[in-house]
């Protein structure tokens, strides 16, 4: 029994050296662009929950009231790699989609309060992203959101019609091409 117990140990070690060695070799994971295979389209389309929500300067307004036009709402974190990985993108979106009468709104799951997404923000240079600050997570778990980063796409009447878990690259126009494909009912070929 000894031997085979030796035997075990071996192979425990080879395969955590191969293990080990594969992910020191692995780089940096880059943001890929927003594909529509990656988005899940509302067998039924959600109106976004009248929950009281708070902007980073501390203003009070139902969730809902938030959304005026088309808009993409990102649920993220400071502390959320992917997230982080994936805001610039979301600024450069913001640019293009404005022109198309789209907007973006994000949402913090930051426990501690409007500080550090405020901070974050303003270190990218995206203070003109338009924020609400989701300290208890009431926002997330009113609109079913389990991980994050976490993308609703939201018609002009407050009603979620897809939804995308996982960060992209938002700052392609296929990105846009994408989203507004979903809100008129026509999907661009990918």
């Amino acid at each position: 029994m000894s031997d085979r117990v030796l035997i075990l140990v071996a192979i425990s070690i080879i395969l955590a050296l191969v293990f080990g060695t594969s992910l020191q070799m692995r780089k940096p994971q880059a943001v890929s662009p927003l594909l529509i295979e990656q988005v899940s389209v509302a067998k039924v389309p959600r109106p976004l929950s009248d929950i009281a929500s708070v902007d980073a300067d501390g203003a009070s307004l139902p969730f809902n009231a938030r959304v005026t036009r088309p808009t993409i709402i990102n649920f993220w974190a400071t502390w959320c790699i992917p997230c982080l990985r994936e805001l610039p993108t979301l600024g450069q979106f913001k640019a293009m989609a404005d022109a198309a009468g789209i907007d973006v709104l994000m949402v913090s799951e930051d426990k501690e309060g409007a500080g550090p997404p405020v901070k974050v923000l303003a270190e990218k240079g995206l203070s003109h992203l338009r924020l609400v600050v989701d300290a208890d997570g009431s926002v997330a778990k009113a609109h079913r959101v389990n991980g994050m980063p976490t993308t609703l796409i939201v018609n002009e009447k407050g009603v979620e019609i897809a939804r995308m878990t996982g960060e992209a690259d938002w700052s392609q126009k296929a990105s846009l091409d994408v989203v507004t494909g979903l809100l008129n009912g026509t999907l661009p070929e990918q």
